[in-house]
């Protein structure tokens, strides 16, 4: 059994691995953060001002 023939079943080139990131990032910011500090600060507002008025 020649070696590099079977560990070759398990390279994966480091080239391709970070390909998407990117994409994954900016979903994460679109679909979870904006949403996530959109609330918090809407929830901080009415706070804010409920304590103002009572």
């Amino acid at each position: 059994m020649n070696h590099e023939d079977e560990s070759s079943r398990y390279y994966y080139p480091v080239e391709g691995r970070t390909d998407g990131a990117m994409s994954g990032a900016v979903a994460f910011i679109a679909i979870i953060a904006v949403p996530a500090s959109v609330y918090a600060a809407w929830h901080a507002l009415a706070s804010w001002i409920s304590a103002f008025f009572s």
